[in-house]
């Protein structure tokens, strides 16, 4: 079993603008994953942005989805980090992976957190992640690990997709791991070794995440050490440091 990937949230976020090429590059080149948030602009552009608003992240205000993508392209997506970070743009979905395809080290390198299920979203992600060939180093997560019908759909889109379905706790790990249109398990809670043996058993992989992993150090560096095969995290620098 190949060494538990950390997967660093929003990209190198403890050092580095969220959601930024930056914040990406430089947790691909450390051989961690990434995971970023997937919006789509008023012109149907995909951005790459967690918020619905550009308020919080950039020097601009509005809602993504009644913005061009020439409207975002305008803001600084990076002085709310740092003056150092002045200039720095939200990226477009094309944009971030063509970062990762040149960086990457990772086998599992993108987690997709899917905020918004606008018509043809589907089919822009499926055709970008082939452009890139990065198919098959992606899961979906997001709304996509929330939703039968929605993998469903992602898988109608394109066979190859990685769907992610949660399990909340160890008493929904089993249904998780049988669940037809899913390739991962979202584990939102520190499993066992027994746990990840019964994902691998129903062919599937584990990614651990939750409010008490991905915000907690300590408890992400106790999950690792069951060796799921990717770990997400708000603190990736420190936990690289712990395990």
């Amino acid at each position: 079993m190949a060494d538990t990937i950390i997967c660093a949230h929003r990209g190198l976020d403890d050092k580095f603008p969220e959601n930024t090429a930056t914040a990406f590059e430089e947790a691909l080149k450390r051989g961690m994953g990434i995971e970023f948030d997937l919006n789509m602009t008023s012109d149907g552009e995909l951005v790459v942005i967690h918020d619905d608003t550009v308020d919080r992240t950039t020097d601009g205000s509005g809602r993504v989805t009644q913005m061009t993508l020439e409207q975002i392209k305008e803001l600084d997506a990076g002085s709310w980090k740092g003056s150092e970070f002045a200039g720095l743009r939200v990226p477009t979905f094309d944009e971030a992976l063509e970062v990762i395809a040149a960086n990457a080290i990772a086998e599992h390198a993108i987690a997709l957190d899917v905020k918004t299920l606008q018509p043809g979203i589907i089919r822009l992600i499926c055709e970008a992640l082939n452009k890139h060939s990065l198919m098959n180093r992606t899961v979906g997560i997001g709304i996509i690990q929330q939703s039968v019908d929605v993998r469903r759909r992602f898988l109608e889109g394109d066979s190859n997709f990685q769907c992610a379905a949660v399990a909340n706790s160890q008493d929904a790990l089993q249904m998780a791991a049988q669940d037809p249109y899913a390739s991962w398990v979202y584990g939102r809670f520190v499993p066992t070794t027994e746990d990840v043996a019964t994902v691998h058993a129903a062919g599937k992989k584990l990614f651990v995440s939750g409010e008490e992993v991905s915000k907690d150090v300590t408890r992400a560096a106790d999950a690792v050490k069951t060796n799921p095969d990717v770990v997400l995290t708000w603190h990736p620098s420190q936990l690289a440091e712990l395990v």
